[in-house]
């Protein structure tokens, strides 16, 4: 029998065989929590915690041991703190200064400068995809500018987890959500609801 003919369906290993990406948005879990919650009841590193037990308990063991969270130039020292303290690898995201500016389509105000969170969350999920070997992505953000990534995901066959702000944080459409791939086993979507742990 050849290699091919012996070569089945690929299937979803159990869930400590698993490698997830984790990709945290850290503005968006920052302001959904802030704004939901208050500043003294936020709990931003209880949270943190949280999503990795939750992905180690249910998705898998993270992909080289660590998450990757994504911010702007102004992440205090105190956060960084958390993040060092929790296997989080931080990536500073400057913002980029425009040319000319332009109006922001959420708030309607003018701006002078443009976040690039997103799109290097986007590039760098891209780019790993290429040159590492997990079966799941685990994002933590609510907003559809990740729709296009969690459809590319899709369809080369890496499954898509969510961990959600809040319930605020999630676009109108939740087109997000509806990308979201059902676990294995449970058969239910894979979403957390940060809020909540």
């Amino acid at each position: 029998m050849s290699f091919h003919e012996k070569a089945k369906e690929p299937t979803l290993p159990t869930a400590m065989n698993n490698k997830v990406l984790l990709l945290i948005d850290w503005e968006n879990l920052f302001m959904s929590l802030y704004h939901a919650l208050g500043m003294d009841k936020m709990q931003v590193e209880h949270r943190i915690k949280g999503i990795i037990e939750w992905i180690k308990k249910d998705l898998g063991g993270l992909l080289g041991n660590y998450g990757f969270l994504f911010a702007p130039g102004h992440l205090s020292i105190y956060h960084q703190a958390i993040c060092a303290r929790n296997n989080l690898k931080l990536i500073i995201c400057p913002k980029r200064h425009l040319t000319k500016p332009k109006r922001n389509n959420k708030t309607g105000k003018l701006m002078f400068e443009e976040d690039t969170v997103d799109e290097n969350i986007i590039w760098f999920a891209e780019t790993l995809v290429d040159h590492s070997h997990f079966k799941i992505i685990c994002l933590v953000a609510g907003d559809n500018d990740y729709v296009p990534l969690f459809e590319e995901l899709g369809q080369l066959g890496i499954k898509r987890a969510l961990a959600v702000p809040t319930i605020d944080s999630l676009s109108k459409t939740k087109k997000l959500v509806n990308l979201v791939d059902k676990h294995p086993e449970t058969h239910k979507k894979m979403i957390l609801r940060v809020d909540q742990i």
